[in-house]
């Protein structure tokens, strides 16, 4: 993997709620986050890092939404063919006060080429 290091939110590592898998499902989908705390992996990108299958991380994205260690935002782009839905875009707080970013400012980031991944599911 490219990516030599992830910024967690430091609230996670003492969350007694959060379940060790869904820690390391945070920790992966903090591999992909730009300055902004904005990604878009899919969840088979995560499943593969992580060694599991896609139903699990869909499982842990659940309980990471309900904790706010994960908030939805409004995908970018088209329906990609024999997709489900448009690509995710999800917020990383760092701080449970930090505000979400604004869709000019969503709209517009990007992840740094040092940052991605060497197979990316897409």
């Amino acid at each position: 993997m490219k990516m030599r290091y992830s910024l967690i939110p430091a609230r996670s590592v003492s969350d007694q709620e959060l379940s060790n898998g869904s820690f390391r499902t945070l920790s992966a989908l903090c591999l992909f986050t730009s300055a902004l705390g904005v990604c878009y992996p899919n969840q088979q990108t995560l499943a593969d890092i992580r060694g599991c299958c896609q139903s699990n991380i869909a499982k842990q994205m659940k309980l990471l939404r309900e904790l706010n260690y994960v908030i939805d935002l409004q995908p970018q782009g088209r329906k990609r063919r024999g997709s489900f839905k448009r690509g995710n875009r999800y917020y990383i707080p760092t701080l449970v006060t930090d505000p979400v970013p604004s869709w000019e400012m969503v709209r517009t980031d990007y992840l740094a080429e040092t940052r991605k991944p060497p197979h990316v599911h897409t």
